[in-house]
């Protein structure tokens, strides 16, 4: 019987410092500006000392969702993460496994355990960062749920403590020529070793549910306070003629 095909994570700096800076410029010429919230938690989980991985668990209902994972780890930090990416993919894109991803079949289940047990792996003891979409697959951002599947639980109980900080994403069209990119990262939480498999499962499907709700009614109410520009785009067409006839936008009046 053949192995269950897997490729690994060979992480090196120049290639996360290249994509992160290529996709950050990706953003800006097709976003027309990124909210970014909750930073603060973000960097907390990545400056720790206390031994204890952190798995970034976020939302994902676009393509676009790497590029920004991309763009704010490695274009905007300088963290210590990995992430996983289909086998499919990778196999064909193999200069992603230098950024830190390492590959997974979701519809094989020995493939799926030998990826969640390498992830593991690669961070338990430590403080370095998985970036994971525990969904599973893209499903609109508008559901009335955010169900995650048992990965999260079973790579959770397979690390030992760790933390759990959720990120929501969400794009919106709405006076702009470009869409807007919304981020918001939560609270993390600790899950402890011998939390069971169905009970982490459980808390990151409410952490995560909440941060997006949270995240669509403020990009929904276009509320910006609390939240920093990370992506300033091209100005749309008729913010052009506006500037080059010297008068304000006519959506800012």
């Amino acid at each position: 019987m053949s192995e269950t095909p897997f490729i690994e994570a060979r992480p090196r700096k120049l290639d996360r410092l290249f994509w992160g800076q290529y996709f950050t410029l990706t953003l800006r010429r097709h976003f027309s500006r990124g909210y970014l919230a909750g930073e603060q938690h973000l960097l907390g989980a990545s400056s720790a000392t206390d031994g204890i991985p952190t798995v970034i668990v976020s939302t994902h209902a676009s393509w676009w969702d790497a590029a920004v994972a991309m763009s704010l780890a490695w274009g905007r930090h300088s963290l210590d993460m990995d992430g996983m990416m289909e086998y499919r993919q990778l196999s064909r894109y193999r200069f992603f496994s230098r950024l830190g991803l390492f590959s997974v079949i979701r519809e094989d289940a020995a493939s799926a355990m030998k990826s969640l047990r390498y992830g593991a792996s690669r961070i338990r003891g430590s403080n370095r960062m998985l970036w994971m979409y525990p969904q599973g697959e893209l499903i609109h951002q508008d559901v009335d749920r955010i169900e995650c599947e048992p990965g999260i639980g079973i790579l959770a109980h397979l690390v030992g403590t760790c933390r759990i900080l959720p990120v929501a994403m969400r794009y919106e069209l709405l006076r702009e020529q470009r869409p807007a990119c919304w981020v918001r990262f939560a609270k993390p939480l600790v899950i402890d070793s011998g939390t069971p498999i169905r009970n982490a499962q459980a808390l990151c499907c409410d952490a995560l549910t909440q941060v997006r709700d949270r995240l669509r009614s403020d990009a929904m109410g276009e509320r910006q306070d609390g939240y920093e520009s990370f992506i300033k785009g091209r100005m749309s067409m008729e913010k052009r003629f506006d500037a080059l006839l010297g008068r304000r936008p006519y959506t800012e009046r």
